[in-house]
C-alpha cells in the first residue's frame, strides 16, 4: 500500500534539499516542495512561490493535506518592503520587520510560529531522513588531551556569539582563533582560514579544528548546521586535524562520501553538544 503521509518541503532548491526531495518522494509519494528561490524550477510536486505569498503557500499545504514542514535550503534575504499584500502575509510584516534585526535565527523562529499557528509543524529533516546525521561510531566522544583547547575554546565563543545570533562555525589552531563565520558561510570561512594560515606560515603543521554548532536556543527544526564532502577537502586544504560537530543536529550531505574522505585524510571526527 502506498505511503499517504504528505511532507512538504520548504526553501531554496539547493543540492541537499533535491537530495532529500528525492529521498522522500520514494518514500512518500505525496511530498511536495515549495521552492522559494526567484529562479525557476520544474519537477514532480514542486511549486514555485515568491517569497511573500503566504496565502498560496498555506492553501496548498491545506490542499495537499500537509502536516509537517521541513525548512531546508538557503534562500536570500528578502527586502520586507518589496513585500505585496496578499491577505494574509501584511498581518505578519510588522512583527517581521521588528525582528528582522535582531538576526536570521529570530526571522526563522517567526516564521515557524507564523505556520505553527495555521497548525502545520516544522521538524528537523531527521526525523524522515536518518542518513543525514552521523552515527555514534563515527565520532570520537572524549577529546584527545591535545585537541581540548581548540575545541572547548571554539565551542565557548560560539555560546557567547550566540547572542547576537550570527556564527555557527569557527576554526582554531594551537589556541589560536583563527577566523569566526561571518555571513560567508562555512565554505568560504575555511578558504579564509586557508589563506590566513598559508600567510601565517602555519599549512606545514597539520593542527586546529572546525567547531561548527547550533546557535544557543535556536530551533531544532530549521537552519541546522551542514557539513558534506566539501567541508571535509576545504578542511584538508587548511590542513586542519579536523573538525567538531554536534552529531544530533548537524546534516551531513553525502554521508558515505564524508565519511570516506574524513578516512582517507585522517581527520578526527568530534561531537559536541
Amino acid at each position: 500500500m502506498e505511503n499517504s503521509t504528505s511532507i512538504c518541503i520548504i526553501g531554496g532548491y539547493d543540492k541537499l534539499s533535491k537530495y532529500l526531495f528525492k529521498v522522500l518522494r520514494k518514500k512518500y509519494k505525496s511530498t511536495i516542495y515549495i521552492n522559494l528561490l526567484s529562479t525557476t524550477y520544474y519537477d514532480k510536486n514542486l511549486y514555485n512561490y515568491n517569497i511573500f505569498e503566504l496565502k498560496k503557500i498555506l492553501d496548498l499545504l491545506k490542499l495537499k493535506n500537509v502536516k509537517d514542514i521541513i525548512f531546508l535550503g538557503k534562500i536570500v534575504r528578502p527586502d520586507l518592503s518589496k513585500f505585496k499584500n496578499d491577505g494574509i502575509i501584511e498581518k505578519y510584516i510588522p512583527n517581521l520587520l521588528k525582528v528582522y534585526k535582531k538576526g536570521d535565527g529570530a526571522v526563522l523562529n517567526t516564521v515557524v510560529d507564523i505556520f505553527k499557528e495555521h497548525n502545520f509543524t516544522a521538524v528537523s529533516p531527521i526525523k524522515y531522513c536518518d542518513d543525514l546525521c552521523l552515527g555514534n561510531s563515527n565520532v570520537l566522544k572524549i577529546y584527545r588531551k591535545e585537541d581540548i583547547i581548540d575545541i572547548e575554546k571554539s565551542s565557548d565563543l560560539l555560546d557567547a556569539l550566540s547572542a547576537f545570533d550570527n556564527a555557527q562555525s569557527v576554526v582554531c589552531a594551537e589556541g589560536y582563533i583563527i577566523a569566526i563565520e561571518a555571513v560567508e558561510g562555512t565554505d568560504a570561512l575555511l578558504e579564509r582560514s586557508w589563506r590566513l594560515r598559508k600567510n601565517l606560515d602555519q599549512l606545514k603543521i597539520k593542527s586546529g579544528f572546525l567547531v561548527k554548532k547550533m546557535k544557543k536556543n535556536q530551533s531544532r527544526f530549521i537552519d541546522l548546521p551542514v557539513v558534506g564532502p566539501k567541508t571535509i577537502n576545504l578542511i584538508r586544504k587548511a590542513n586542519l586535524k579536523g573538525l567538531a560537530i554536534d552529531i544530533k543536529n548537524t546534516l551531513v550531505y553525502k554521508k558515505d562520501e564524508f565519511l570516506k574522505l574524513a578516512k582517507k585524510y585522517d581527520l578526527i571526527i568530534y561531537n559536541i553538544n
